[in-house]
């Protein structure tokens, strides 16, 4: 069974590996992409600020991967963004990210959010469908200041 809990310190380099492994299978080149923001060694820290969450998804002690949600930096404050939602292949078709991106939404709403932006890659087919079914709808340039020049594919939803 797979336990959903927000991220605790001791996940932070775990979570860290699984993005990395994630992002590995899906881009050769990882300029410009969350695998060379230092913020990536950093997630618990990353989402201690206010109106920010970061979930985990685990089974039997094991990290299947995370989302959160945070402030879209260089937006106005009302637009939060989708961030670093990675799964490992074993945890895919198995309604685990449906749970984290419901987790996330819930609490984006609680938190006052008006929209949530994201960003990803053209060939991450499922996490695409992913979006669109949970009512994301495509964009044509990027948001805010992510600093994430490599991403080529931006969403947003309107809560």
């Amino acid at each position: 069974m797979i336990n959903y809990r927000k991220i605790v310190p001791q996940d932070s380099a775990i979570i860290t590996e699984v993005i990395l492994s994630v992002m590995k299978e899906f881009k050769d080149d990882m300029k410009g992409t969350i695998a060379e923001d230092p913020t990536v060694h950093t997630m618990y820290e990353n989402f201690q600020k206010e109106k920010s969450v970061y979930y985990i998804a685990e089974e039997d002690g094991n990290i299947l991967g995370g989302a959160g949600i945070s402030r879209l930096d260089g937006s106005p404050e009302n637009i939060c963004e989708l961030q670093r939602m990675f799964l490992l292949p074993e945890a895919r078709g198995k309604g685990t990210g449906s749970k984290l991106m419901e987790m996330c939404m819930d609490a984006a709403k609680n938190f006052g959010y008006e929209k949530i932006y994201l960003e990803t890659l053209d060939n991450m087919n499922e996490a695409r469908k992913l979006y669109l079914k949970s009512g994301f709808e495509f964009i044509s340039s990027p948001l805010g200041n992510t600093g994430h020049c490599g991403c080529n594919t931006w969403m947003v939803l309107e809560l």
